[in-house]
């Protein structure tokens, strides 16, 4: 799965459910879309298939997306988001390098304290962080990108427009669709983006204790420094060496050294006896330190940030955009293999744009809780009730007549018409759908608006209250009525 194909389904899934009224998607897009997509699809068709047909669909609906608003062409036609990924990255790594070279013991003193090298802090904070790794992963494994820092990290690299103004004297209509493209998309690389700044990080850790070991190096080169020892709770070197064999016993092993002896140990201990010593010379205890932190951090850290960034290459190809609204992609594939809810509206006396079929359709899927498809059929014209020609028929859909909710219901015309229709067609007629567009456009300018439309509500469910029709208002405040049984 490519994520440019996920996200111009997501831009496409935006639009669609932002577009209630049909006008950025018209319902001919949606036809034409599906059928260039591969429609229909078998019912048993696969994942990848079902992908395959929403990256197919959403292509052909961009372009003409793009005709009717070339304004939101850089939301269209975008190959990609900007993110600053890379600057976090140049600054983390500058930051780390610096830091871990100019923070060592190796003073202007030339003496290092063996039990304060800023190693062993590194080396603590490193086993630390692996301890809270391993919990996560095994207890808390749905809070693994949710730490503080990681997802400060994710909000400053993934959105840099995101305090973009739209201009509220010429909002875009594609405006509302744009806002929740982009609350979406940030969601769905939430996990993705996550684990690459977990890798991110480890690679940055990494490259501190690299500079803190080169730093001491460097400075080694031209200078001799001696190692001593002193300690508040340490008194003696039969207490040290325990721990030095703890902490650094690896290394020297590997090194094919031996820990100094207690006598050693002794003659390092500064102001030992009250008086100061000399010490010896540094250079095996940073090679042991050095070795210590390849061992226990740069390499444990090279695996993780590979482990963490094949996880992110992982999650980038299976985005699970499907999850963002589950009933949205429920619609298109029960639509496109066949499993939607089928309906045949005939209108009367009007011919509805794209608008309002779209509004319907939302209607009916609210009231019926499932994916429809709708077989638009003539317009039966004033005049014809008794005779409204021959409609196609479908036995296996249910029916529906359109009425103009302004138009005052009458027995001659509206009742016969569905006593017509309910005779001739293989299923009664089930819904009464009143278009309250010319309704609700001539009675806004009156006070009694409300009370106006209750009263031809109750004037329509009267003249049909010996059927059993179901009534759908088309207005944007409308919600279906019960039905009109008697």
């Amino acid at each position: 799965m490519k994520p440019e194909e996920v996200r111009k389904i997501i831009i496409v899934q935006a639009v669609e459910q932002t577009d209630e009224k049909g006008v950025a998607v018209h319902n001919s897009d949606r036809i034409d879309a599906a059928a260039i997509a591969g429609a229909p699809l078998p019912k048993d068709s696969s994942s990848a298939d079902q992908h395959s047909f929403f990256a197919k669909r959403s292509e052909a609906i961009i372009p003409r997306l793009l005709a009717r608003f070339p304004d939101m062409s850089s939301l269209l036609l975008a190959s990609g988001d900007k993110h600053r990924l890379g600057l976090l990255s140049g600054t983390l790594f500058v930051v780390a390098a610096a830091v871990g070279f100019l923070t060592n013991e190796l003073g202007p003193d030339k003496r290092i304290n063996i039990l304060s090298f800023p190693l062993l802090g590194i080396l603590a904070w490193n086993i630390i962080i692996y301890l809270r790794e391993a919990l996560l992963f095994f207890h808390h494994r749905d809070t693994l990108f949710s730490g503080y820092w990681t997802s400060a990290c994710v909000r400053f690299i993934s959105d840099p427009e995101k305090h973009t103004l739209a201009d509220p004297e010429n909002p875009s209509p594609l405006e509302a669709a744009r806002k929740l493209y982009k609350r979406r998309w940030y969601q769905l690389q939430f996990d993705m983006l996550g684990a690459r700044i977990k890798s991110l990080l480890h690679f940055v850790a990494l490259t501190l204790a690299a500079a803190a070991i080169g730093g001491m190096y460097i400075k080694g080169l031209a200078n001799e420094y001696l190692a001593v020892w002193e300690s508040t709770f340490i008194t003696n070197a039969s207490q040290l060496s325990p721990f030095l064999q703890f902490i650094l016993g690896p290394a020297v092993a590997i090194s094919g050294d031996q820990l100094p002896s207690i006598k050693e140990l002794n003659a390092m201990h500064w102001q030992s006896g009250g008086y100061e010593v000399g010490g010896e010379n540094a250079a095996r205890w940073i090679h042991w330190y050095a070795i210590t932190i390849g061992l226990f951090v740069i390499l444990p850290r090279t695996l993780l940030g590979v482990l963490w960034r094949i996880r992110s290459s992982h999650l980038l190809r299976n985005l699970p955009y499907r999850e963002t609204c589950p009933h949205y992609f429920e619609h298109l594939l029960a639509i496109s293999t066949g499993n939607a809810r089928e309906l045949q509206v005939i209108p009367y006396s009007l011919n509805p744009g794209e608008e309002v079929k779209q509004v319907i359709v939302n209607r009916f899927e609210s009231t019926l809780l499932c994916p429809v498809e709708i077989d638009w059929l003539p317009t039966i014209d004033f005049g014809n009730e008794e005779d409204p020609g021959n409609p196609s028929f479908d036995a296996g859909a249910r029916l529906a007549i359109l009425f103009n909710f302004a138009a005052t219901p009458e027995k001659e015309t509206h009742l016969t018409l569905h006593q017509t229709l309910s005779s001739q067609a293989p299923n009664p007629v089930e819904f009464v759908i009143l278009d309250t567009t010319r309704f609700d456009h001539t009675a806004a300018d009156f006070p009694d608006a409300g009370k106006r439309r209750v009263d031809r509500l109750a004037a329509w469910e009267k003249l049909f209250s010996g059927t059993k029709v179901q009534f759908l208002l088309t207005g944007g405040d409308s919600m279906p009525s019960s039905s009109s049984e008697s």
